[in-house]
């Protein structure tokens, strides 16, 4: 059985010496199969490594109308954002969206990017955290789009994102132009290239071409973009009695965190230092003072993404699409031009 193609209810079928509806039964323990006929259906499913799936689109090999969507968390407000208006926007196609969340598991992003899931999907629109890169392009597998990340030994996956490089260059020429001269970096990641190494490219070419000092203390490493990391990192900061005026988070959620450490230990934002995120998530302007945030335009990153996922032919190798941005300016950055 070649790797390149999905083990279908035929194969099982032809490998047990069986009917496609006897392998059907068994899959769906209905109990009219006996019982050695149910155990050499099971060896069959075993030795090929087949994924239970719905007969009729096993047999058809149609379109699902079905997309699913893979992010790492549904607690991120960004993705759950995402996750209700691609269900809107791909209804007005025809199409429904199965929302995955796959909690950063390597194992569960794979699954996806190989159509080896229970339900059959024409195309996998993901955010992977956990994938090695060269996994990204599965010959025979749904269509991929990859979605914010972008990693580099996947070149004929589509990709859809913000311009993250250009986008931090924005946030430091704001805050430079304010007269912020120790701009701390909240959220570097590992070396493979993705949102958070982007966005730190962009803030370190930015602030060299500022003529700011490049001071490793200024660049700070979380184990996860969440409040509670920005938090806790910025307490560390703090307490090392390293002096910033300005903090570059690597998403809203950590700025939100980074803005309650501040404030907990009676630092005015942004009169002493201000804050700036990504994303700009509904809490965002709740928030107290409000957060500037670097906003994507989610319908058209929404629109680009639906569009590779659905294209009437071909992959669309190595599409890239940049999404326009907004740096949507509020309270925790300084007011004036």
């Amino acid at each position: 059985m070649g790797a390149s193609r999905r083990v279908s209810i035929k194969d099982v079928a032809r490998h047990a010496g069986v009917s496609w509806k006897t392998v059907s039964n068994v899959v769906n323990e209905r109990p009219v199969v006996r019982e050695e006929t149910r155990d050499r259906v099971l060896r069959a499913i075993q030795e090929l490594g087949y994924v239970p799936n719905h007969v009729g689109r096993d047999l058809r090999g149609g379109p699902t109308r079905t997309i699913a969507l893979v992010v790492p968390a549904l607690q991120n407000p960004y993705f759950a954002r995402l996750a209700e208006r691609m269900q809107v926007a791909a209804r007005e196609r025809g199409y429904t969206v199965s929302v995955e969340v796959s909690l950063g598991i390597a194992e569960t992003e794979r699954a996806h990017v190989r159509g080896l899931t229970a339900r059959p999907v024409d195309a996998v629109i993901i955010s992977p955290t956990a994938l090695d890169p060269a996994e990204l392009l599965v010959p025979g597998g749904p269509r991929v789009v990859l979605l914010g990340e972008m990693l580099p030994a996947a070149p004929e996956v589509s990709h859809v994102a913000i311009d993250n490089v250009a986008s931090a260059a924005d946030v430091v020429r704001l805050l430079v132009g304010h007269g912020r001269r120790r701009l701390l970096f909240l959220g570097a990641e590992g070396s493979l290239r993705s949102t958070g190494t982007d966005r730190l490219a962009g803030f370190r070419a930015a602030t060299r071409f500022a003529g700011l000092d490049a001071d490793p203390e200024l660049t700070r490493t979380v184990r996860a973009w969440t409040r509670e990391d920005g938090y806790h990192e910025m307490l560390a900061v703090l307490e090392a009695g390293i002096w910033v005026d300005a903090v570059v988070a690597g998403n809203d959620l950590l700025a939100l965190g980074a803005l309650a450490a501040l404030q907990e230990r009676g630092l005015a934002v942004p009169e002493q230092i201000a804050v700036v995120g990504w994303d700009d998530i509904p809490e965002a302007a709740w928030a107290c003072p409000s957060l500037t945030s670097v906003a994507p335009d989610l319908d058209a990153l929404i629109a680009a993404a639906l569009d590779a996922a659905l294209a009437a032919s071909g992959p669309q190798a190595g599409a890239e699409t940049v999404i326009e941005h907004q740096l949507i300016r509020r309270g925790s950055t300084p007011s004036g031009t």
